[in-house]
């Protein structure tokens, strides 16, 4: 966001990392505040509180550049997104084990294919649900039973893995057996949703998917 700020009004004396803070704080208020009611795409989310904070800030661009500005920070978010070093060797794994794989996304098209092409991702999935073609935010059921229907399953063959009570809420209302990694600390606790189970490292999901057979 520092970085398309930066880029595009240059030629303004005011504090970028003040905007950055209000651009990304306004943004997931949104996205909190709208995922169980309606459907907005991220893009148009960033798009939307960019606009406000821009003109709280008196700032007048056009929609043009607000939205080259949006795509700008959605590129940066691809070219320097990391994953964890366990995410590969337990993908593989689980490939090797003859399991169906699948992904489950909150972002638009162009930003998860982005995403999976960059970390050489494509041959792992067998099913990816994308929100922005399913017009839907986790925790909607919509998502997950898309999912199941994909992989020609049952609910109670399945498992998800989040990092969020938040996600696996719809996981657990159509019966998926669910798994939260825990990196340090677990998202959206305060909704008060419990998993099967919860692990520190991907590399712990082998071991416990087998046990499931």
């Amino acid at each position: 966001m520092y970085n398309s700020l930066k880029k595009h009004l240059t030629q303004l004396t005011i504090d970028f990392n003040k905007l950055v803070y209000a651009w990304g704080y306004g943004t997931q208020n949104l996205f909190m505040e709208i995922r169980e009611k309606k459907f907005i795409n991220t893009k148009d989310m960033h798009f939307l509180c960019l606009i406000e904070i821009l003109k709280t800030n008196k700032i007048g661009i056009t929609n043009e550049l607000a939205q080259t500005m949006v795509e700008d920070v959605w590129q940066d978010f691809i070219t320097n997104n990391k994953i964890y070093p366990d995410t590969i060797p337990a993908l593989t794994q689980l490939k090797q084990l003859k399991y169906k794989l699948g992904l489950i996304t909150d972002c638009d098209l162009d930003v998860a294919e982005g995403i999976i092409q960059k970390h050489n991702l494509t041959d792992f999935f067998d099913v990816k649900v994308i929100s922005s073609v399913a017009k839907s935010y986790k925790p909607n059921i919509l998502l997950f039973n898309e999912a199941i229907k994909l992989a020609k399953c049952n609910p109670h063959e399945g498992v998800y893995i989040g990092d969020s009570e938040i996600d696996i809420k719809g996981a657990k209302e159509i019966g998926l057996i669910t798994i939260i990694v825990n990196r340090g600390e677990i998202k959206n606790q305060e909704i008060g949703i419990k998993p099967d189970y919860k692990i520190n490292n991907l590399s712990e999901l082998p071991k416990i998917i087998s046990r499931l057979k």
